[in-house]
């Protein structure tokens, strides 16, 4: 099932509302917890749902080179996602004896995710890979909920590397055709970097956990398209070399294991 942004931010939002209500009743309640609570290494292992243009289809209605620079369609399938971190946090002691704020630091996350492109009208779509890896850093505020269930809530900057994206050509209509279109990517030339972000809620029961998040951003991808201009087949006309901004969105849900 895919998920659009509005609903992935309001659910998120209203699991946000969820822990600042079981916070308040714990507050209320007088329970408390152990320093050995915080400040915990972290491995987890999940499931990355594309999301917006990453998730689309390739679309032929419109110019090839749209599904990247606009609102087209990446042609992205459901993949997974590991990484590992800890928790820093700036202070020994809870505020008021219900939660504390620190870093999240991922050491290394990586992504895979498989695409299918749109080859030459007479063959079968192929399929091509995404990978990348990263690290991530940002603000975290970790709640006791009740007794042994923890609710973190993070935002993360995460420097992303594309390690992995070399699809085949894409093609509309036959090469001989008046309006045909050829796009493909120039992925050999560098590793492409994005600064994107990721934000989300992780529940812990002792040292199980969930997370849900949302991770976005976009690479700056070369392309080389080719547009029929009426000559005897498309790759007489001249090529437009152009940088497209691909969007790579995802919903991540991940389990994991965080230990003392």
């Amino acid at each position: 099932m895919m998920y659009s942004l509005k609903n992935t931010v309001a659910g998120i939002a209203l699991m946000l509302f969820a822990v600042n209500t079981f916070a308040q009743q714990a507050t209320v309640a007088g329970k408390g917890y152990k320093e050995s609570d915080f400040g915990k290494f972290y491995v987890r292992l999940g499931v990355s749902i594309p999301q917006g243009a990453f998730g689309k289809a390739f679309d032929l209605s419109v110019p090839l080179y749209e599904n990247i620079s606009k609102n087209g369609g990446v042609g992205a399938d459901l993949g997974v996602n590991a990484e590992i971190g800890k928790y820093f946090f700036f202070h020994e002691d809870p505020i008021n004896d219900l939660f504390k704020v620190g870093l999240d630091a991922a050491f290394f996350s990586f992504g895979y995710n498989m695409g299918k492109s749109k080859p030459h009208p007479d063959e079968e779509a192929e399929a091509f890979d995404f990978v990348t890896g990263a690290v991530k850093l940002g603000p975290v505020v970790s709640f006791n909920v009740s007794g042994d269930f923890y609710a973190d809530v993070f935002f993360k900057l995460a420097p992303t590397a594309l390690l992995s994206f070399e699809p085949p050509y894409h093609f509309k209509g036959g090469i001989y055709e008046p309006d045909a279109e050829v796009l493909y990517f120039n992925t050999d030339e560098k590793v492409n970097f994005a600064f994107k972000t990721d934000f989300g809620i992780n529940l812990r029961y002792r040292r199980v956990t969930l997370t849900a998040s949302y991770e976005s951003g976009t690479f700056n991808v070369p392309m080389t398209y080719y547009q029929n201009d009426g000559a005897e087949e498309v790759y007489d006309t001249e090529p437009r070399e152009m940088d497209g901004k691909m969007p790579m969105g995802l919903f991540q849900l991940k389990l994991g294991i965080q230990a003392f």
